[in-house]
Order: structure tokens, then sequence, then C-alpha cells
């Protein structure tokens, strides 16, 4: 028998445990059988459908029989404040993409969100459409092109509204559709059923009154919401565009801006640059909007998830940051793409490496003397430590004096 008073007063003031933490983790004090989360979500869902507390309404519209909802428990509250706190430090966002912090964000934005989908690109060819705007030569360089011009426009602030989203997304796919993928003239939606990694998505009749239900409470919450509800909003509206799936393809891709978007309409948001992140902790994010859909659109899961990357990103920054000024001061100067360069393995590397990781991490094609070229350039600066391993392989660790901020590796 199931204590589930018990369980959910652990879930809201210590950890707001997955089905599976639920089920099989050994470090928290619960160990359900399938059934016995099955009740145990039944009791959640009550308490949400009565809107106890800690429970926040969602007012969006759902086409499953799940109405949406989210706990604030303490896990997503103090995560809520550490970015919250970062954002005072965030770099002001202009329309013109200029400076270098900026452009850091930008490229990295279109290689991530391109990157989730299985596009391959390099900053250099990032970079070539975006600044010397050239004729695309392929598909790729039109996604990448048709990236930035979403960006652009996204950082005009038009009001979100149906009319505007349709242009995003028009933007965002500009000759970059299959003919079967492509919506019909004169409509704005998707005019048949699609099952993404078997969810489906909304009826294609309710994906008019679906995404309506998304304008008004974009509308209502950036006009009347309460300071948490507008810091969550984009991150609402992302799991609800990836839940209802109102085109064909393109719908993490039109998530992804929209919640970029929506964090520039909302003024005390910093501006959402998470698709950098989400790449490199995929799995979870796919695992993120699984326990969502499973636990009946408890978007709980789903947002503690972005909490938790966009904090390890501030963190990235700031140690980058940190590096760059350390390295200035022994008049080294990293170029943007070894700045890049620091960034993934940052980011990346959960202790000792070979340069085979570091060639994996930057989805580079580039030799093994170029990779080793890089790696001992940064052991001379200091910023990386090495040894031999047992089996002779060159190892390469990141000193931790040039990395003073904390960062979350997903697998811990």
């Amino acid at each position: 028998m199931v204590d589930e008073e018990r369980l959910w007063d652990y879930m809201v003031n210590h950890r707001y445990l997955t089905p599976r933490e639920a089920m099989y983790d050994q470090r928290h004090p619960f160990k359900l059988e399938p059934l016995q989360w099955v009740g145990f979500l039944a009791f959640k869902d009550e308490k949400a459908a009565k809107k106890e507390d800690p429970f926040m309404a969602v007012g969006l519209r759902s086409f499953d029989g799940h109405p949406l909802h989210l706990a604030s428990c303490q896990e997503l509250l103090m995560l809520s404040r550490l970015v919250l706190n970062f954002a005072s430090d965030a770099p002001n966002v202009s329309s013109t993409m200029g400076n270098r912090l900026h452009k850091d964000d930008v490229y990295g934005e279109i290689e991530g969100s391109l990157a989730i989908e299985g596009v391959k690109v390099t900053r250099k060819r990032i970079d070539e459409p975006l600044r010397k705007h050239s004729i695309p030569v392929d598909r790729n360089d039109s996604m990448v092109e048709n990236m930035g011009r979403a960006l652009t426009f996204a950082l005009g602030r038009p009001d979100f509204n149906e009319e505007n989203l349709h242009r995003l997304y028009s933007i965002l796919t500009d000759g970059v559709l299959d003919e079967t993928n492509r919506l019909r003239e004169g409509e704005l939606y998707r005019y048949d059923e699609v099952e993404v990694d078997s969810y489906p998505g909304a009826p294609h009749g309710q994906i008019s009154s679906c995404m309506d239900s998304l304008f008004s409470y974009v509308g209502h919450i950036l006009e009347k919401g309460d300071p948490m509800e507008k810091f969550l909003l984009p991150h609402v509206a992302h799991y609800y565009i990836a839940y209802v799936h109102p085109y064909f393809d393109y719908n993490g891709r039109t998530a992804r801006m929209v919640s970029f978007w929506l964090s520039l309409l909302s003024i005390q948001n910093p501006p959402v640059f998470a698709s950098e992140a989400i790449d490199q902790t995929k799995n979870l994010y796919y695992r993120a909007l699984e326990n969502t859909r499973d636990s009946h659109n408890d978007l709980t899961y789903f947002i503690i998830y972005l909490l938790q990357i966009t904090v390890s990103y501030y963190n990235c920054y700031r140690n980058v940051e940190y590096i760059d000024q350390l390295l200035k001061n022994k008049g080294i100067v990293l170029t943007e793409g070894e700045r890049a360069y620091v960034k993934k393995i940052l980011i990346s590397n959960k202790g000792a490496f070979v340069y085979g990781d570091f060639l994996k991490w930057t989805k580079s094609d580039m030799s093994k003397q170029a990779a080793f070229k890089i790696l001992n350039g940064f052991v001379r600066d200091g910023f990386l430590l090495t040894r031999e391993s047992r089996s002779k392989n060159k190892l390469f660790a990141v000193n931790p004096e040039f990395a003073p901020y904390r960062m979350k590796h997903f697998n811990e």
C-alpha cells in the first residue's frame, strides 16, 4: 500500500519524481509498482482538478481529456529563482545580432535547433548565409538562412497572434518542405492526422480551436498574469505546440522559436536560447515530453527539465567569460572558433576525455592532427590538463581553476 499523501509531500517539498524514479530509482524513499503509480497518478489528477495548492491552472484547451496543469513545487521554484538571478547578468539583446556574445547565442541556437532534428551544419556554414547574405546553395543553407530570418522576426517583438505565427512558420519552412508536408493553399494548419513517437497530435478538426486557446492564453498572461505565470509562459507554449502538433513538419523548430519570441514579449524574462542545450541532452528532452504526456499533461516535468538546462547553460557562459578574461590577462585572445570549442568541452565533458570525444561533441570532420592541435593549445593555455591512460591514450580534462561555476551533467 502506497502512502500517497507522503509521496505527494515528498514531491512537492523535495524532488518531483518522474514515473521512472518513483518505480526504479533506489536513491529515493519510494519504490512503486506500475499499478501503484497508476493509482497515484489518479490521486494527483484529482488534486490538480481541484486546483489544490501548489497546482497552477493552465488555461489551454486539451484534446485528449487530460487538462494541462503544473505544480509550483519547491524544485521548480528553486530553479526559477536561479534563472531569474542569472538573468540580471544576461547580455542585452538587440535586433542587429552585432556583438560577440549575442552572435554566439544566435549561432548556437541555429546550430542546436537544426542538430536536434538531425541536420548537421558547421559554424562556417551558418556564418556564410547570415553574414555574407549569399544565395543558399542547398537545403541546409536555406534552413540556416530561414532560422536567421526567424530570429530577426522574433527580435522585432511582433504581437503573438495567428497571423504572425503563420508568418513565422512560413519563414522557417520557406523552400525546405517536402510536398507531402506542405500546408494546403490558404490553410494555416495540417489537414490530416499525425502521430509522433506513439503520441497523437490534436485531431486536425480541433487544431484551430486549440491554437485559438493558445493565442488567448498568451494574451491574458502577458497582460494580467502574475510574475511566475509570465516567467513560465515561454516553456508552457513550447510544450503546447509540441502537444498539439499543428503542422506536418517543423513543429519542434516552431515551438522553440515561439519560446524565444515569448521570452522577448515577457519583459522580465531573459531571452530563451535553449536549442543548443536541448541538443546536448536530447534524450532527456524527449523523456521530459514523455513524462508530461504519460502523467496526463503535467507540465511540471517538462518545465523542470528546461529550467535545469537553462541554469547549466548560464553557468557555462559564465565559465566561458571567466576563461576568456583569465587568458586575456595572460595576453592570450581566444578566437570565436576557440570560444565555441571551449563551450562544447564545458558542456559535454564528464571527466577525462580523448580527442575522439572532442570530435563527437563538436560534430566535426577535422583530422586527428587538427583536433590534437586545438586540444594541445588549450593545454598550453592552462584550460585543459592532460595525462596518459593505461592504454597509452592521451587524456584531457578541464582544469577546475578555469571553471568555477558548477554545471550539471545530466547523467549524474
